[in-house]
């Protein structure tokens, strides 16, 4: 029996977005700050919307390659630099989606989530949900994906979601409750059977 577990789902990273002024360099310190805020972020987004973890690490380093290529074109002015980044990770990954012709289907690399506090038996577990989860997940339409991996994967708020999709925050918290209910609905079909 499955469990829908919202510990999957957790959101602890509110906002810790680098102060970027106009004009300002990518120096090698300024690049550091931008990797060790936004790594973590970028790759659980990642993982929330493709199949395996090399898949999530490609697509990462695509978007570090990104920065470093374009960060002259990002402006201050027309928004946060966390909005210009996602902007390249969800381009990124539509580029992959497109060269693909599909959608990835959730089979999950084994070594996805290696932790080592726990034993192998739990470790089994997490993976197994954790597939399950990505396997529901690739089952709701694109926007409801989009929304899980910014808002769980990234860790956004609704107000920053709102900002990448150009939605309002009231739409995003509406809409991402919906996806929460349908990704839900899921799980418990899964109980049922």
């Amino acid at each position: 029996m499955i469990s829908f577990n919202t510990n999957l789902l957790s959101n602890t990273n509110e906002n810790t977005n680098p102060l970027i002024e106009p004009g300002a360099t990518l120096t090698p310190a300024l690049f550091e700050s931008i990797y060790e805020t936004f790594f973590d972020r970028v790759y659980n987004y990642f993982s929330y919307r493709v199949a395996s973890r090399e898949e999530a690490e490609d697509l990462t380093a695509q978007v570090f390659e990104q920065i470093i290529n374009r960060f002259r074109q990002y402006d201050p002015a027309k928004g946060q630099f966390q909005n210009w980044l996602f902007g390249i990770a969800r381009n990124a990954l539509a580029s992959q989606f497109r060269s693909k012709k599909r959608h990835p289907q959730a089979a999950l690399d084994e070594s996805f989530e290696e932790d080592t506090a726990v034993g192998p038996a739990q470790q089994i577990l997490q993976l197994e949900e954790h597939s399950r989860l990505l396997v529901y997940i690739n089952k709701l339409p694109e926007r409801d994906r989009d929304l899980i991996a910014l808002r769980y994967g990234a860790e956004m708020s609704q107000r920053q979601i709102g900002e990448v999709l150009k939605m309002k925050e009231s739409a995003v918290a509406v809409a991402l409750g919906r996806a929460v209910q349908r990704l839900r609905r899921h799980f418990e079909k899964d109980e049922i059977t």
